[in-house]
């Protein structure tokens, strides 16, 4: 049988039914090459501005030294395309790279590196951005052990390197440092690494947030006294006013404290931090420039972690692309290339995290020749394209709503994964729609926000106010198609819990309760990963690529009562027995399959006032990441494709769709829409790039009228498009990697 990857060379060898195309009429389009070389003539650029930020990974141990030609280093980097630079000034061992009088200063510091870098960077004409890890701290650790963070045991908490408390004389060590930094140097950006490391560890890991420290305990107790600290977290409410505790005293006052020091020092410089939604409270997010360091990523290149802070309303959001180190291996600068173009492709700026590309006495000149090479490969289209993107607002389609009610919610009861999962579950099958997707947050959900969407998706959310119901409610109503699942507002804010759902009169269902037999063993603990219920077609034609057999789920499900008009789209089959592993009832070595009995109607359609809703009693979205079932990413695309098949625009691909991406942006103007396409199977295969026969554009004339469209990267054509009544089709031949092209209005 053929391999895999001897399939995907023939993809390319198809060609596709052409469209009866009208000529492209003769139109004016914005000028590439002409806005590109004004963005190269402003002069060196904010990192607020730029999309080429270069980070030198640069956690230099005892043995290492600072034997490094930082001018050449710098041309380098400058030739790769870095307009903006990121310097440390203090790393993960704790060390200070400059000579501090207040930190511990690097054995083999050559004066002052920090201050050579900036000064070399601002002569070649890029801007700089001040790294400083605050939360490793190896030498203030080893020094004075009571400034870690320790766990309930009073072990000493780490991630390779010791992690500090900042309830601790640690906290006045930082501030310390930022105002060094900043009356001496002209930064232009701090970069604050391992920020909240607590809440990225909980929100990625289950890791215990909470330090145990005698200081925590000390200002816990002048905070709150008659309420012992340790004592607290035996119950619910006890845990949740500690988190929140933590969250301000560690995140919020840490970030106030350091902004008030900085800002006296140089008004206005900004600030930003390593880190994504899923772990930083709101009040933090609005206070930074953010820089998103990590993006989240699905297995197929979406750029998740873009998608989530475009949605904050961010101006100047950034993305990184780690790479691997230079001297290790001669990896293809291709797939750095593709995940740098995700991130453009979603609008965000872009920068390249270099591990350890300077090294002292690496290549004999201090650093890695080969890094710098595929570092230019990286910004291949960015460097290109940049300019277009200043200013861009999306068109809006599909909008997924992030729930920090619900996060909270999640947290408190120890299952914060299962939030991350569900909202990027939904972000990755509604982009494989291949219709337009948002991130809303909760404080967002507003008529004027929400009104242009077509498609708002709540996923496994949880906690809903009356008002944010009212506001969906009313959408619905007017026209929107709205889908749900899980325990859709069954928690009202404060945990306040319903007794039904507070959309169900839009959803056509009524909670009946929730069935927990087969997810959950003995002692009350879920059994992760493992199917907890089947799922079968009723036959209804939203459901009819489900009906040769049962699918299936984990976790619990909800019970569910149709009312009048609802019509069922899904109903449960239980599976054949209730596992119990400690009295030996398992059927072989996976779950137990689906049983002769109904469960009930498991997902329902219905028709409320103008507009429509689909509700599914079952974590469907979270499976998507977590249990990594193929039919949830084909069903719920080809879902949403069914409930608005005439979307206001979309990307069609006949074949890798789940590989190939694009994303529709408004010029400033509002005269021409960009449209970015990318192809980002190499990620799959590992540095193997398979082309395909076209990519279809299908718009909505009624909503946007287009009357020609171009192509301006990498090549310059223009595309002919077919008008109808009904739909403007418009075939992109072979988009390769990444292309770039404009849709002029009418």
């Amino acid at each position: 049988m053929p391999s895999r990857r001897d399939f995907l060379r023939t993809v390319g060898a198809g060609a596709s039914a052409a469209l009866p195309q009208a000529a492209a009429s003769p139109a004016e389009f914005p000028d590439r090459r002409a806005l590109q070389a004004a963005r190269a003539r402003r002069g060196i650029l904010s990192p607020a501005k730029t999309y080429r930020m270069m980070e030198w990974e640069c956690h230099t141990p005892p043995e290492g030294t600072f034997d490094i030609d930082v001018e050449a280093a710098l041309r380098a980097a400058r030739d790769a395309g870095a307009e903006s630079m990121m310097f440390y000034s203090q790393d993960h061992w704790g060390y200070a790279f400059y000579p501090s009088e207040v930190a511990v200063r690097h054995p083999h510091l050559p004066g002052d590196f920090f201050g050579r870098e900036v000064d070399t960077a601002r002569r070649l004409g890029m801007s700089v951005v001040c790294y400083y890890s605050l939360q490793f701290n190896n030498q203030c650790v080893l020094a004075h052990p009571d400034w870690g963070w320790v766990d309930e045991k009073g072990e000493q908490q780490r991630m390779r390197w010791f992690i500090t408390c900042l309830d601790t004389p640690y906290r006045q060590y930082v501030l310390g440092m930022m105002d060094e930094l900043f009356a001496r140097y002209p930064i232009d950006e701090l970069f604050l690494d391992i920020f909240g490391i607590q809440f990225h560890a909980f929100h990625g890991s289950g890791r215990d947030p909470f330090c145990y420290c005698r200081h925590t305990e000390a200002a816990w107790d002048r905070a709150h006294p008659g309420d012992p600290y340790r004592a607290g977290f035996a119950t619910r409410e006890g845990w949740d006013r500690r988190y929140r505790w933590h969250q301000q005293r560690t995140m919020t006052g840490m970030l106030d404290e350091i902004l008030a020091v900085v800002r006296r020092r140089r008004p206005g410089v900004l600030v930003s931090l390593n880190g994504g939604p899923e772990a930083f409270p709101d009040d933090v997010m609005r206070k930074v420039s953010f820089i998103y360091a990590e993006p989240l990523t699905s297995s197929t290149g979406i750029s998740l972690g873009s998608i989530l802070m475009r949605g904050w309303g961010r101006p100047d959001y950034q993305a990184g692309v780690f790479s691997r180190q230079g001297y290790l291996d001669t990896y293809p600068g291709a797939l750095p290339r593709v995940k740098a173009d995700a991130l453009i492709l979603q609008n965000a700026r872009v920068f390249i995290v270099g591990n350890a590309p300077v090294i002292g006495g690496l290549d004999g000149r201090g650093f890695s020749r080969r890094w710098f090479a595929v570092a230019k490969e990286t910004w291949a289209d960015v460097r290109h394209v940049d300019a277009l993107l200043e200013g861009a607002e999306p068109l809006l389609s599909t909008a997924v709503l992030y729930s920090e009610a619900t996060r909270e919610e999640l947290a408190g009861q120890k299952r914060p994964q299962d939030f991350r999962s569900s909202v990027l579950g939904a972000l990755e099958t509604m982009t494989y729609a291949g219709r337009p997707v948002e991130s809303l947050p909760e404080f967002r959900l507003r008529p004027d926000q929400l009104r242009p969407f077509e498609v708002l998706v709540l996923p496994e959310v949880e906690v809903l106010s009356d008002a944010a119901a009212e506001v969906i409610r009313r959408w619905v109503a007017d026209g929107g198609t709205l889908v749900a699942s899980g325990a859709c507002g069954l928690t009202g804010p404060p945990g306040r819990r319903r007794e039904n759902f507070p959309l169900a009169d839009v959803l056509g269902v009524d909670f009946a309760g929730e069935e927990r037999r087969y997810a959950y063993d003995a002692e009350g603990r879920l059994k992760k990963g493992v199917v907890q219920t089947y799922l079968e077609s009723s036959g209804h034609p939203l459901t009819r690529s489900l009906a040769e057999s049962t699918v299936g789920l984990s976790g619990a499900f909800l019970k569910l009562r149709m009312r009048a008009g609802a019509q069922e789209l899904l109903r449960y089959r239980l599976p054949l027995m209730v596992e119990d592993l400690p009295h030996h009832r398992w059927f072989n070595w996976g779950p137990p399959p689906p049983g002769a009995q109904s469960g009930g109607p498991a997902a329902v359609y219905h028709r409320f006032q103008k507009g429509q809703a689909v509700y599914l009693g079952a974590p469907v979205f979270q499976a998507v990441t977590a249990d990594k079932l193929f039919w949830t990413r084909r069903w719920l695309p080809e879902l949403v494709r069914g409930l608005a098949p005439r979307p206001l625009a979309e990307l069609r691909f006949p074949v890798l769709a789940e590989h190939i991406h694009g994303t529709f942006f408004w010029d400033r103007g509002r005269r021409f829409v960009l449209v970015q396409i990318l192809n980002a199977v190499e990620l799959s295969t590992e540095g193997e790039f398979v082309d395909v026969p076209s990519a279809e554009i299908r718009l909505d004339p009624a909503r946007l009228r287009v009357a020609a469209a171009r192509v301006v990267w990498p090549s310059v054509r223009d595309l002919a498009a077919e008008h109808s009544a009904e739909i403007t089709r418009i075939l992109v031949p072979r988009p390769g990697r990444y292309t770039a092209l404009y849709l002029k209005v009418a």
